[in-house]
């Protein structure tokens, strides 16, 4: 996507490609050797493409939601258990990790700080309603009408901001830690991260849904449960692009850096603009299943967890490379790194995407790890640990950090 602003603004272009064919995994073939783990520095991410900071800490893992690890590391051979803390059989979002803490959103309502070490509760807190953000030792959370800024350290709050609007307070999102970004029934709104002041807002149509996703930090992606998503200037609010879905958004967008991508009701997955960050319609769709807890993009690919199967579609015309089952559980999405895709499911599977460098040999399994029941929310990956909710004996659960 240009990052000319008034290039990108002034573009009419439409474009619409075809879904090609697939090819379903037919035999079994080997995985290639992952790269090496680690890189030489942590990205800034007031200076990466996708706003990464090197944790998973904001849902989606970066500022574009792509669920792709920035750190080089990630367990790509059989993993064993570090720790396990038992949760609710309700705990339907995965966590989020930031400087040695896991913050895990149970049962919808209350928010955990746990040791990233040993599991051990640090704190919790009450009424919060969406994945928290974690930035500069600050935790950014939403409850059903404020946004709270809290020491990440102790959940000793910081500040907080109360909206008193039509409908709830969403998810902040944010992309280089200075500006939050979230909704307050059909309105967008940003805020001073470090003060909670309010700096512009926006009116939309239809309540605004969580975790905002950003394209180049320029420009801030919202969707709406009435089916809009909204392309509007991070500084400003201004708008730059809108489009009316078929269906209402089920998770989160995701964004690389020209194409936004959204999974809907309807059980399609839609990429919103081309390869020049150019389209008034959806430039192609393809059949996935519902979607419920991201889409992750990373070399190429769009991998999306829909009904039963994991796809890997391509990203510049929805080409379906392969499609694999994972069993029934609907609460997981795939998560990226060291050329590995890791998704839950009826167990922990980590897939080598594109066996011979091609993603139409693949998948090729790496390694898979059963439970006594359902995997997911998750599994994401932090400092080369896995986190996944699963259930871990005949009706009970618990967060298991993997390594």
């Amino acid at each position: 996507m240009p990052s000319d602003r008034r290039t990108f603004l002034s573009a009419v272009g439409a474009g619409s490609a075809a879904l090609a064919g697939c090819s379903r995994l037919g035999g079994a073939p080997s995985p290639d050797d992952p790269p090496p783990a680690g890189v030489d520095d942590l990205p800034d991410p007031g200076r990466h493409i996708l706003g990464a900071n090197g944790r998973w800490s904001s849902f989606g893992c970066n500022a574009a939601n792509t669920r792709e690890v920035a750190d080089g590391e990630a367990p790509v051979e059989a993993v064993s258990e570090r720790w396990r803390v038992e949760t609710a059989q309700t705990t339907y979002h995965e966590p989020v990790v930031a400087d040695g803490t896991v913050y895990l959103l149970e049962a919808q309502s209350r928010l955990r700080a746990l040791d990233a070490d040993s599991g051990d509760e640090l704190w919790t807190l009450e009424d919060a309603r969406a994945v928290p953000l974690v930035r500069g030792g600050v935790v950014y959370v939403s409850s059903a009408d404020t946004v709270q800024a809290l020491e990440a350290d102790t959940g000793d709050p910081l500040w907080e901001r109360e909206f008193e609007v039509p409908g709830r307070v969403t998810g902040p999102a944010t992309y280089a830690g200075d500006r939050l970004i979230c909704g307050a029934g059909e309105t967008v709104v940003a805020l001073e991260a470090e003060t909670g002041e309010e700096e512009w807002r926006r009116d939309v149509f239809g309540q605004v849904l969580d975790h905002a996703a950003f394209v180049m930090g320029y420009w801030v992606v919202v969707a709406t449960e009435a089916g809009m998503v909204y392309l509007l200037s991070e500084g400003s609010g201004m708008g730059g692009r809108r489009w009316q879905l078929p269906a209402v958004p089920m998770a989160p967008p995701s964004a690389d850096t020209d194409t936004i991508y959204v999974s809907c009701r309807d059980g399609m997955t839609y990429a919103l603009t081309d390869e020049d960050g150019y389209a008034d319609e959806a430039y192609w769709s393809a059949d996935t299943g519902w979607t419920e807890r991201g889409i992750c993009v990373a070399d190429g690919r769009v991998f999306v967890r829909g009904a039963e199967t994991l796809h890997a579609l391509g990203t510049d015309d929805g080409t379906r490379y392969w499609s694999h089952d994972v069993g029934g559980w609907q609460h997981t999405a795939p998560a990226y790194g060291r050329e590995t895709v890791f998704v839950g499911g009826d167990r922990l599977r980590a897939f080598d995407p594109a066996p011979r460098d091609d993603p139409s040999n693949g998948p090729a399994l790496r390694f898979e790890r059963t439970f006594a029941g359902r995997v997911g929310p998750g599994p994401v990956i932090d400092n080369g640990v896995l986190y996944v909710v699963a259930e871990v004996e005949d009706g009970e659960y618990a967060l298991v950090a993997l390594e």
